[in-house]
């Protein structure tokens, strides 16, 4: 009898393969990949950009390239200082300019008076003027510290005012932002013919700026930065529309 299976023979039974066996589980799981900690930005970073000029020059790099970076960072550090020092080197050309403007223009309205009043008087006013332009000079410090910390006041509350406030950045986080932002923005306004576009646009980058920080909706942002300008234009219409009527009824 043939050992050669036919065709309705069962067929020998397929033996598997021993399969490889499964690396044990590890011992621990890794822990999870952390994104790199934030550095702070180009003023801040001593270490990375030791020389005072070179972080200065860094940060008008790093707003021209990327503008939204600078206010992704701002909560890497904390304090008023570095921003108030950045606000004040750049606020010291707006500051000369107006102190100029002050002591010329003034100096020259009261000789002018003097002239035709015949007071001799003129040499002693022309000598108290550099003292008041040396006193806006020496004020200047404190002038430029108030602004960043009304203004950034101002953005933060009416932030809140529009729903935008979000756990995170806090009230001091909001004056760093302003405080650099406003910097900028100032030196953008001597612009001649449209210095002041340039600070409507820099109002607008400021409040998309924050609405990133704070982590809420664009337009909130925008429309609490807007705010104080839109309250402003207000009071002036209303007040363009009262003086006549108070001019005409005290003419009566």
């Amino acid at each position: 009898m043939s050992e050669t299976a036919g065709p309705n023979d069962a067929l020998p039974p397929i033996i598997p393969l021993d399969e490889p066996p499964s690396p044990p589980p590890p011992a621990f799981a890794p822990p999870p990949l952390e994104a790199p900690p934030l550095r702070p930005i180009p003023f801040e970073d001593l270490e990375a950009i030791p020389g005072f000029w070179a972080r200065v020059g860094a940060m008008f790099r790093l707003v021209f390239s990327n503008p939204m970076e600078l206010f992704d960072r701002v909560p890497a550090t904390e304090g008023l200082g570095a921003p108030w020092r950045f606000l004040l080197l750049l606020s010291i050309p707006v500051f000369l300019i107006m102190a100029l403007l002050f002591f010329f223009v003034g100096m020259g309205i009261i000789l002018a008076a003097l002239e035709q009043t015949g007071k001799g008087e003129g040499r002693t006013i022309a000598a108290v003027m550099p003292l008041i332009f040396g006193a806006i000079l020496l004020l200047m410090p404190l002038f430029t510290f108030l602004g960043m910390l009304v203004g950034g006041l101002f953005n933060h509350v009416f932030l809140w005012m529009w729903g935008g406030l979000k756990p995170g950045a806090g009230l001091g986080q909001t004056i760093r932002a302003y405080g650099y932002a406003s910097a900028f923005i100032q030196i953008g306004g001597l612009i001649p013919y449209i210095g002041f576009l340039v600070q409507i646009a820099g109002m607008v980058v400021i409040g998309m700026g924050l609405a990133r920080m704070h982590k809420t909706d664009t337009w909130r942002g925008v429309c609490a930065a807007l705010t104080p300008l839109i309250l402003l234009c207000c009071c002036g219409l209303i007040a363009a529309m009262a003086i006549p009527a108070i001019i005409a009824a005290a003419g009566r």
